[in-house]
């Protein structure tokens, strides 16, 4: 059986399970279904390329697209480009990328459900949420790598602090705070108020002044960071903070779709069952379990919060926000897991687990098939395109381009002009 097989493994090998099979999984989907050219907006980061190229680095001091630092984001630009002696690989920097997704999953799968499950149809259910991503966007996109950064760095810094103690948990976690600054700037403050909320909790808990205190110094700091970063006007912390457009009844909404999504197995039915366990019930070893699992608080403050967040500041969850909300559905798994049901509940929670996830995975394979025919086109229409420029002086134009590429025949001309591509 599987789940005696993997419950026979030790705690790395079952990280690695996991981490292996998603990463696979993933680069299987990119290398059949992305074009081997940058994929539509991609084209716009040509700008960097031309820098390093130059030996001009200083792009990694300056805001990004969509006013983010990415700083790891551009790091990676400049080792992979470095690495292929100048050619640009979105394809294959993509499918590497992928590595980053991987372990923030891995992390989670393995600290929340290593050793706890006994059913083969829950291992297959984890394995089938976990290697079809949620975010289409962030999946065909490097430039968007910074949303799996900023995940990686934010579970990272819940997995320390439930591993580690005093000052080793800090010398940790600090470096991973300001690691999240020049990721993803306001996002950052999300992580700072998840451990501010954490720690006030844990006072009404345990009744320790010290979690008080720690958790009205990381307030301070949070609403100085933030002002600072807004009379600085930071444009990722200054631009977001003006939600006057925003409809109460529209950020409502959005607050109940996003605890009802679907990439997170509709999270919100699961906390309220949970809560009317716990309140009604008074099962002291579900308690007992939520109160001392600390990485899972921390991950239900945090998907709390970015959940308000973007039903304040938005009007609408766009798909490059749909992984956050994957990573949430793991604890409807373990809420699920965890919980107590007579037989015809749990029968009818099971069969709704897996109608969701299998829809989100129907969903994704049919954006895959619909990916993997525009890709095909798009190569055709680039390799001609640039054949002609080429050989025959033909001016790359709209014309001659597949609809995904007709916005960049500049820059595509700009790239092959500078050796950017290998030729065919």
């Amino acid at each position: 059986m599987i789940s005696e097989r993997l419950n026979s493994f030790n705690k790395l090998s079952f990280f690695l399970f996991f981490f292996l099979i998603i990463f696979i999984s993933r680069a299987i989907f990119l290398e059949l279904s992305l074009s081997k050219y940058p994929w539509f907006y991609e084209w716009q980061h040509l700008d960097y390329f031309l820098q390093i190229k130059d030996g001009d680095y200083s792009f990694l001091f300056s805001h990004a697209l969509r006013n983010q630092f990415q700083i790891f984001t551009k790091l990676i630009y400049i080792v992979f480009f470095n690495l292929s002696d100048f050619n640009w690989f979105s394809k294959i920097w993509t499918i590497i990328i992928q590595i980053i997704p991987s372990l923030t999953l891995s992390i989670i799968i393995t600290s929340l459900f290593y050793g706890k499950i006994k059913s083969n149809w829950i291992y297959f259910l984890l394995i089938i949420f976990s290697i079809f991503p949620a975010s289409i966007s962030n999946f065909y996109h490097i430039s968007e790598s910074h949303f799996y950064f900023q995940l990686l760095i934010s579970i990272l810094a819940f997995h320390v602090y439930g591993k580690f103690n005093g000052f080793k948990c800090f010398s940790l976690i600090i470096p991973l705070c300001i690691f999240s600054i020049f990721n993803m700037a306001a996002v950052s403050v999300i992580l700072f108020l998840t451990f501010s909320v954490f720690f006030f909790v844990k006072f009404l808990l345990e009744r320790n002044k010290v979690d008080f205190f720690n958790g009205l110094i990381v307030l301070i700091l949070t609403m100085i960071y933030y002002f600072v970063c807004y009379n600085l006007k930071i444009s990722s912390i200054y631009e977001t903070s003006n939600i006057a457009d925003s409809s109460i009844r529209r950020s409502l909404y959005l607050v109940f779709k996003g605890f009802f999504h679907q990439n997170n197995i509709i999270l919100g039915f699961f906390l309220l069952i949970t809560f009317s366990f716990c309140l009604f019930k008074n099962d002291k070893i579900l308690i007992n379990k939520l109160r001392n699992n600390y990485f899972l608080m921390l991950l239900i403050f945090y998907s709390f919060l970015v959940i308000i967040s973007i039903s304040a500041g938005k009007v609408q969850i766009y798909d490059r926000y749909k992984d956050f909300f994957q990573i949430f559905g793991y604890i409807t798994l373990f809420l699920f897991l965890n919980l107590s049901f007579k037989k015809y509940i749990n029968y009818f929670l099971r069969t709704l687990i897996t109608v969701i996830v299998l829809y989100n995975s129907i969903f994704f394979f049919d954006k895959f098939l619909e990916m993997r025919s525009l890709t095909y086109d798009y190569d055709l229409s680039i390799d001609k395109a640039i054949k002609d420029y080429n050989d025959k002086a033909v001016l790359i134009s709209e014309k001659n381009l597949h609809p995904k590429a007709t916005r960049f025949p500049l820059l595509i001309m700009t790239a092959t002009d500078n050796k950017l591509f290998l030729k065919n």
